[in-house]
């Protein structure tokens, strides 16, 4: 198993966690944005999430996956800091994480001897 494939495998387990968490709300403490984004528009985020936890697995869509998620969590981080709230890690950490797979530097493509 390669680095690529860990690293979609932490950001599907990611995707399927957040993107129920909006149905289900299991998540605690729960996103302090929930109160201020329409309830309409926090469920079509958890269901685009949903999809992408499969979306991201298959190497055609991956790329495009990863990009698109990048950027939105990268701006749903900026959104946390200037509403002064900080529950930002999980943002955070995909972004980087999808960024890598966007950028696929060398060390991800290398087999584990």
């Amino acid at each position: 198993m390669n680095i690529t494939n860990i690293i979609v495998a932490i950001c599907s387990l990611l995707f399927f966690m957040i993107g129920a968490d909006k149905f289900l709300l299991f998540l605690e403490p729960p996103c302090s944005l929930t109160s201020s984004i329409p309830l309409i528009v926090w469920k079509i985020i958890g269901v685009l999430q949903l999809a992408a936890g499969i979306l991201i697995w298959l190497p055609k869509y991956r790329k495009h996956v990863a990009g698109f998620f990048a950027v939105f969590m990268l701006v749903f981080t900026m959104i946390h800091l200037m509403e002064q709230t900080y529950d930002i890690g999980g943002s955070a950490f995909m972004a980087v994480l999808l960024g890598l797979l966007v950028w696929n530097p060398g060390f991800l493509s290398r087999k584990n001897k």
